[in-house]
């Protein structure tokens, strides 16, 4: 996906990554148009294929969620999505439904980097804790949630998508994540 095609995307400056990253940008989708429907959506498939979000979900999403594009400064274009809303059980609580990175940047300590952008902007916007479900044998993504931010995971749900796709349903507590971070820097 290349922003630059699309004229004056309705974002919202976040942050930018770490020092490491610096040249990638955090943005909060405020609004949209066909276009970058399109896009979000095919850049969602090439990640979760047919299971990807399509531009019927991704509306309400911009609308009454958060939708974060993490892309590349000088390239315009799109390395990460995600994809939250609010938990109706704990308003407290946002679930992170959709996070994905480009094929080419992973392994390279981006995701994290992205995760944390995000994890500060729900403690601005009040929330104090996030849930996601997450394959059971995706190692990659479990070892970032749970060893590189500390996500715990609170339930495996048997067959929770369909017979043979089980889930861990893992949540991270923005307090403890704090303390983490503050025994790291000391």
């Amino acid at each position: 996906m290349y922003l630059e095609e699309i004229n004056a995307l309705p974002k919202k400056f976040v942050s930018n990554l770490d020092s490491d990253f610096e040249n990638l940008k955090v943005y909060l989708v405020q609004d949209y148009d066909l276009r970058l429907l399109n896009r979000v959506v095919k850049f969602g498939a090439n990640i979760f294929g047919e299971l990807g979000m399509d531009e019927w979900g991704l509306v309400p999403q911009i609308r009454h969620g958060n939708v974060f594009l993490l892309k590349e400064d000088s390239k315009k274009q799109i390395v990460g999505l995600a994809i939250l809303m609010r938990d109706w059980e704990d308003l407290e609580k946002a679930y992170l439904f959709d996070y994905a990175i480009a094929e080419d940047n992973r392994g390279q300590n981006i995701g994290v980097q992205f995760l944390k952008v995000i994890i500060a902007n729900l403690m601005e916007q009040g929330f104090l804790k996030m849930s996601l479900t997450v394959d059971v044998e995706n190692a990659p993504a479990i070892r970032l949630y749970e060893e590189k931010i500390g996500f715990e995971i609170k339930q495996h749900n048997k067959d929770e998508y369909g017979k043979g796709h089980d889930r861990y349903i893992m949540e991270l507590d923005f307090n403890k994540f704090l303390e983490s971070r503050k025994k790291l820097t000391k």
